[in-house]
């Protein structure tokens, strides 16, 4: 056998090694009539599954776990939903060509094809002598390749030494027998040997019948010489016996030959049974190829009117936005006719537009300007509240003293209604000790009454009588005085009813306490 070209696809060492997804190898134009082709390399590079496939046989033995069927699949050493390997070899003169697909898309399948290149220069099924023709099945395909190289294992173990293959050496008795038997060819010497002994079978069943026969005629033709004997007067009798031995004779050949016939009819009647029961598998075949045809067409026709559902509800939605856009279209052409209509209006906004600029930019100065003075009051607020949060303070300290002031009024009117006013004795009350201005009260008492009726008295005439008094109250007047000039102040009516109040010496439903 002669490797001619060799294209993989799809196979995990290719691309783990190369990075391709296909490798073709033109075997002829690489080694150029080389006696000695060497394949180099890094590990990993992918030599091993080159090697492994430069057989038309649908194994790589050196990835082979076991020998014969389920011992090797593909399946393992693809990864493309379809794989390929395509092997053109050339044996006895004649090319052929090996083409094997692996599909992983969906269902796993694989098919086979052997072809032979015609003188015509086109490829062909190869077709074997018991009338097997490769038509894409493992199985018809391993035949034809098996009539034409022999059995795998023969091939592998005296034609391709693929890699990690056992030793001659280590085959057992059976094994060696098994292989000489198969490279001397004695298979056909037995299939020759069968048939030579099925047809020496049937020559001693017909030798068995003309012995038989001649054993009759011989028991004939010893009556017919005891008959002439005893009738030695009777030649015509004799003649007629004689006649008849003849005939005896011819109707033997006669048998012979109709028995020959009839060998050679049981014979072709085999070969016809044989020929029918091919004709079976062949039709067999044909149906289920043609099921599978039709189950395929069927598929691609289900794709094809989804694939038209598709286009059909695609060209609606196309139709349908080009009708929006066509809707689009007419309203803006109705828009720019509108606008066209109003051109003088255009125009005369164009003309307007500087004067509108420049009254925008005077409208953003007021802007402006209207902003910092919301600003402007914003601040003025802020110290407007602060304002009024320092004249409630001053109010809250007015009211305190003015509590204080007429609680220092009482006391000193308790003073005044004793009976003793004006004695000695009064000096000696607890009362009049404790009040502020009677006799025997202490010193700075008495001075305390002395500056709070000076204060009353002053009082009593308006406003100045904050000024002698107390700081704190003069200050607080001055800021009530000045909180009326401020716009939207409180007026300082509550300080002037504390005042006013105090003057009375007593509050709405309280009664002077007793001395």
């Amino acid at each position: 056998m002669q490797l001619l070209s060799l294209t993989l696809r799809g196979f995990r060492g290719i691309r783990d090694g190369l990075g391709l997804d296909l490798l073709t190898l033109d075997f002829e134009a690489l080694c150029d009539g080389a006696e000695l082709v060497a394949i180099a390399g890094a590990n990993g590079r992918g030599k091993t599954t080159v090697l492994d496939n430069m057989h038309p046989y649908l194994t790589m033995p050196s990835r082979a776990s076991a020998a014969g069927a389920g011992g090797f699949s593909y399946y393992d050493h693809v990864f493309l939903p379809e794989n390929e390997k395509d092997l053109v070899w050339a044996l006895e003169g004649r090319s052929y060509r090996s083409q094997v697909v692996i599909r992983l898309n969906g269902r796993r399948r694989t098919e086979a094809f052997l072809f032979v290149l015609s003188d015509a220069g086109t490829w062909l099924p190869v077709t074997v002598e018991d009338g097997t023709v490769s038509d894409g099945k493992v199985e018809t395909y391993t035949r034809c390749v098996e009539h034409l190289c022999g059995s795998a294992d023969t091939f592998f173990t005296s034609v391709f030494g693929a890699q990690g293959k056992r030793q001659l050496s280590d085959y057992r008795n059976a094994e060696i027998k098994t292989l000489l038997a198969d490279l001397l060819g004695q298979e056909q010497i037995r299939e020759l040997g069968r048939k030579a002994g099925e047809t020496a079978k049937l020559l001693k069943a017909g030798l068995v019948a003309v012995r038989q026969e001649a054993a009759a005629v011989e028991s004939e033709a010893g009556r017919l010489a005891r008959a002439q004997a005893d009738v030695a007067d009777a030649p015509a009798r004799g003649d007629r016996a004689l006649a008849a031995v003849t005939a005896a004779a011819l109707a033997l050949e006669d048998a012979r030959q109709a028995h020959v016939q009839v060998t050679v009819q049981r014979e072709q009647a085999r070969e016809i049974d044989a020929r029918r029961a091919q004709l079976q598998q062949e039709r067999e075949a044909a149906q289920a190829a043609g099921r599978a045809a039709l189950q395929e067409l069927a598929d691609r026709e289900q794709d094809e009117r989804q694939r038209m559902d598709r286009l059909t509800r695609r060209a609606a939605q196309r139709q349908a936005q080009a009708g929006q856009r066509r809707e689009r279209l007419e309203d803006a052409q109705t828009q720019c006719r509108t606008l066209l209509a109003r051109e003088h209006l255009v125009r005369n906004a164009v003309r307007r537009l500087p004067q509108a600029e420049r009254l925008l930019a005077l409208r953003g100065e007021r802007a402006c300007q209207s902003r910092e003075q919301v600003a402007e009051r914003e601040r003025a607020k802020s110290q407007l509240r602060i304002l009024e949060q320092r004249v409630q303070g001053i109010e809250r300290e007015a009211g305190q003293a003015a509590l204080q002031a007429q609680s220092l009024r009482r006391r000193l009117g308790l003073t005044a209604e004793v009976p003793c006013a004006g004695l000695p004795l009064q000096g000696g009350l607890p009362v009049a000790g404790r009040c502020p201005g009677g006799p025997g009260a202490d010193p700075q008492r008495r001075c305390g009454a002395a500056a709070l009726g000076r204060r009353e008295g002053r009082g009593r005439t308006g406003r100045p009588r904050c000024q002698g008094t107390d700081p704190g109250l003069a200050s607080g007047g001055r800021s009530i005085g000045d909180s009326r000039a401020v716009p939207g102040a409180r007026s300082p009516s509550r300080v002037t009813a504390c005042f006013a109040g105090g003057e009375g010496g007593r509050h709405a439903g309280r009664a002077p306490a007793p001395c």
